[in-house]
């Protein structure tokens, strides 16, 4: 192979059995079919990380790598679960995600251009699969070692590689196996279970039979979910107090209030949908025209396609005429009836405000003469010392917030959610270059070059800071524009992600409430965590989204190696240890479950993210233990919250 072609180099014909010998492998077994040239790595179900480790110069492939532009390969997978593929040098390692559809072969590209980047997510133009990058930048000059790998694959998962070359131009990937895998109900068909409708009458029985099977629980909750044994002085809105030495919301009739929501309440979702463009051969039949099909700039389906909700279609064959109302009516009905006692983020507008249940609200729109395109993880930063920014910002507030002014359901504004450059892993003096090297004008970069000639000396921490002040003018400019125009509710500040940089934490002082969304292998936020942001912020902490999940069903458990448990009566497992272990924090004020239906196997439209984490399934079914189990946890949520019992101890399995 000293003699190499920039076209194109497939790797595995050269593959032979003495080769395979010298894999390394942990928890995996090899197959090497030399007639079809294919390799098939199997992962053990371990509570481990089983692997596969390609010598790749002890097989005679080049080690430089630098003149190809990507990995085209041809896989197959018995399981949806993640699987890992990374590029070591020996130094340095790059991992690669693939997000699989199972069960079918599909032609995947790995672009070498995307590991140029801290992290980055590259959506195929297929559904038949999600690819992630992360870790350290690689330059591919030096790939001394390629690993396949899972995290705690349940079940045992095989993945068959039919072709690994490495190639000059990036080509189109594709799915071969062009066959129906997802049924008229929008359910997973290769897979069956307990509960699955396989024809219109069964579906009406299951749905018949929902009543039948959840017990009717009684909560110790006042008409707005608060704690009615005790009663503090009301303001006629929500508040937040300490009470024995514990932060609550207090509601508006004066009690004591832990806030358990569910985030995205609303049927035109489109985290619940799918864009089914150029796959359709995908999908047995897809719902016919009309409210099912959420067209571009309507929810979540603003990413420029038509998408297809088959939830929409279920809640349409259930409730017949009039549909709509008696969705909305239903789901109140069993949120309430589940012991939810807020309507949580990202979910429909109008059912929020007229739930007349409490409710919260994103905030967004910011952006004016928008900066640092190149810098952007999600959305631009706006240019946030200008007066245009401000006057911006101001009529939005205007607009959003001084219609909802005198609502006593309302608890609070989100002002962002998850800002990429507030991430843990985001250079701070790299922004400041940036902005300098904009080739625009601006008001933010004119601020920095006012530094920069005040303290010229001081020219290094001044650029390592000036993400901060800029963060910081943002944060200022929005909750004051918020306040001036609804005085009455709560700033519960940024969704934060991650571990933020404690000066994130320090600067919510700005804030009511800090909140995070907290995803955790644990399944519990870290006590340690929690104090800190609130003893740094000066405020209580509100977990804007947490959930668990499982595989199967055509769905993944696993999301970025956190929140995947063993089966759905560990997700049960799951939800009472997270709520009963963040309510007996004397810092956390609420709990957010992200979401409230699961996601299509053929993803949703925005990232293709496929998970099993609804309450309820595609057609409109709750999952029973999980609704048991949080019944059960919030009718003893007020007595966990002031110690009177101890939160659940029993820690959810993921094997």
């Amino acid at each position: 192979m000293s003699s190499i072609s920039t076209n194109s180099l497939p790797l595995l014909p050269s593959v032979r059995a003495e080769d395979v010998a010298r894999f390394h492998r942990h928890e995996a077994s090899i197959f090497h079919d030399p007639s079809a040239g294919s390799l098939t790595f199997t992962f053990h179900h371990t509570a481990a990380e089983p692997e596969v480790r390609i010598p790749v110069a002890q097989l005679g492939w080049p080690t430089d790598w630098s003149a190809f532009k990507a990995m085209h390969f041809t896989f197959h997978s018995t399981n949806l679960e993640t699987i890992s593929i990374c590029f070591s040098s020996g130094e340095q390692t790059k991992a690669f995600r693939i997000e699989p559809l199972a069960g079918i072969r599909i032609k995947g590209v790995i672009p070498f251009d995307v590991f140029f980047l801290p992290t980055s997510t590259v959506t195929p133009r297929t559904s038949g699969y999600k690819i992630y990058a992360e870790n350290d930048v690689f330059a591919f000059d030096q790939v001394e070692e390629i690993v396949f790998k899972m995290r705690c694959p349940s079940p045992p998962t095989q993945l068959t590689l039919y072709e690994f070359t490495l190639v000059g131009e990036i080509p189109p990937d594709d799915i071969i196996d062009k066959r129906p895998l997802i049924d008229v109900y929008g359910q997973w068909i290769p897979e069956n279970w307990e509960d699955k409708a396989h024809n219109d009458e069964q579906l009406r029985q299951l749905w018949d039979r929902e009543a039948d099977r959840l017990t009717p629980v009684q909560y110790p909750f006042c008409s707005l979910g608060g704690d009615v044994s005790r009663t503090l002085p009301s303001t006629g809105f929500f508040r937040t107090a300490q009470v024995d030495g514990k932060w609550v919301f207090v509601d508006p009739h004066g009690h004591p209030f832990y806030s358990v929501g569910m985030d995205l309440v609303g049927y035109d979702q489109g985290s619940f949908a799918t864009d089914v463009s150029e796959c359709e051969y995908l999908f047995e039949q897809l719902p016919p025209s009309g409210p099912a099909w959420l067209l571009p700039g309507e929810g979540a389906a603003a990413h420029g396609h038509p998408v297809v909700s088959f939830y929409v279609a279920n809640i349409i064959r259930r409730f017949g005429e009039g549909w709509a109302e008696k969705w909305t009516q239903h789901i109140l009905a069993r949120l309430r009836g589940w012991g939810f006692n807020t309507i949580a983020n990202w979910s429909n507008k109008g059912l929020a405000i007229s739930s007349q249940m409490p409710y919260v609200l994103p905030l967004d729109g910011w952006g004016m003469g928008d900066i640092g395109k190149q810098f952007s993880f999600h959305g631009d930063f706006p240019d946030v010392f200008s007066e245009e920014f401000a006057a911006n910002v101001d009529a939005k507030a205007q607009t959003d917030c001084a219609p909802l002014k005198d609502d006593p359901n309302l608890i609070g504004w989100f002002i962002d959610n998850e800002p990429g450059w507030a991430r843990p892993f985001v250079d701070h003096p790299g922004f400041a270059e940036m902005v300098l090297a904009d080739s625009k004008s601006s008001a933010t970069k004119a601020k920095l070059q006012e530094l920069l000639r005040a303290r010229p000396a001081e020219a290094q921490q001044i650029k390592a800071d000036f993400l901060y002040l800029a963060g910081k003018q943002y944060f200022e400019t929005i909750t004051q524009a918020v306040r001036r125009h609804d005085p009455n509710h709560l700033v519960l500040g940024v969704r934060f992600a991650g571990r933020p940089d404690r000066r994130w934490v320090e600067m919510s002082r700005i804030f009511d409430v800090f909140s995070i969304n907290i995803y955790s292998d644990t399944f519990a936020p870290d006590p340690d965590l929690i104090r800190e942001y609130a003893e740094v912020s000066g405020r209580p902490v509100l977990i804007g989204e947490f959930t668990a999940a499982t595989p199967g069903r055509g769905l993944q458990g696993l999301f970025y190696n956190v929140h995947k448990v063993r089966d759905h009566r560990e997700r049960a497992t799951a939800y009472r240890y997270y709520v009963e272990n963040a309510a007996s924090s004397p810092y956390i004020i609420g709990s957010h479950w992200f979401q409230m239906v699961d996601n299509l196997p053929t993803g949703r439209p925005s990232d293709k993210e496929r998970l099993n984490y609804g309450f309820i399934n595609v057609i409109d079914l709750p999952y029973s233990d999980l609704v048991q189990a949080a019944q059960e946890t919030h009718r003893r949520l007020y007595a966990v919250k002031f110690g009177e019992v101890e939160p659940m101890q029993e820690v959810p399995r993921y094997i």
